[in-house]
């Protein structure tokens, strides 16, 4: 396994990804790129969201100075509140703060209704086809665990979605008498010997069982090999256990915000 990062030379840029779980806050600058991450949960007041981010460029040095924002977001109660908090950030009246959408350039679709999208799936797509530069699938191991696929000319054309780590094992939580919510650490065996163990690895291993078999299945369909590029907030923990070649990135979504960025910026 290896893992790659791109490099783009720009000013200063706030990349903001508003997931289910956490809102992750990329800081692209000379110094390259810092991440703050805050629980999606409760929604806060703009002023908060400032405040917390203000915070972090204080406290890591940053230059804010000449910022623009774009903005990924799955949860649209949150979109707003965000953008008004990354408006207050900037120094500059003239600021650019995009907002990801399936319109913008840098990327194509043959997906029916490419409006309902997840707009980080977008993000990711854009990234991973810019690492490669040939037909991919990004497996995005986060609240869902998703699976993008894309064409050899950059071009989205479908993909998977299931539950994502953390959801099966709080279901089984909350909907077996028995069985109890676990720490997701990596399982020494695939043969579970206690109860937690089981679990552990039923969510692991199979989980990269099961994303496996839906990639081989969509090369067998599409006639097409795909090189595999993973992220997401449980990717390191899974990695292990996915046999194919693949590439691990951590930040995917945030380097795709900054390229979408780069491809759609005012003039």
């Amino acid at each position: 396994m290896r893992t790659y990062h791109l490099t783009i030379t720009m000013n200063m840029l706030i990349a903001t990804d508003i997931g289910n779980s956490s809102i992750t806050i990329g800081y692209f600058s000379d110094r390259g790129l810092l991440v703050q991450r805050i629980p999606t949960l409760p929604l806060k007041k703009s002023e908060e969201y400032q405040e917390m981010m203000n915070s972090f460029i204080r406290e890591n040095n940053i230059n804010k100075s000449g910022c623009n924002s774009i903005i990924s977001s799955v949860v649209l109660s949150h979109t707003e509140v965000l953008t008004t908090a990354l408006k207050g950030l900037s120094v500059r009246r003239d600021a650019a703060i995009l907002v990801v959408n399936h319109t913008m350039t840098g990327t194509g679709f043959k997906i029916l209704n490419p409006e309902k999208l997840g707009t980080d799936r977008i993000a990711n797509a854009v990234a991973a086809f810019s690492l490669v530069r040939k037909p991919v699938a990004v497996i995005d191991f986060g609240t869902a665990t998703t699976i993008s696929i894309v064409n050899g000319n950059g071009d989205y054309i479908g993909g998977s979605i299931m539950p994502g780590i953390g959801l099966m094992n709080e279901s089984l939580g909350a909907k077996t008498s028995k069985l109890k919510l676990v720490d997701i650490q990596v399982p020494e065996t695939a043969l579970g010997k206690d109860t937690e163990a089981c679990i552990r690895t039923g969510l692991l291993v199979g989980t990269a069982g099961a994303v496996e078999r839906i990639v081989s299945e969509i090369e067998k369909e599409t006639d097409q090999e795909y090189s595999v590029v993973l992220t997401g907030g449980h990717a390191s923990l899974i990695d292990r256990f996915i046999s194919r070649p693949h590439i691990m990135n951590l930040h995917l979504t945030l380097e795709g915000l900054k390229i979408l960025y780069e491809k759609n910026r005012p003039q």
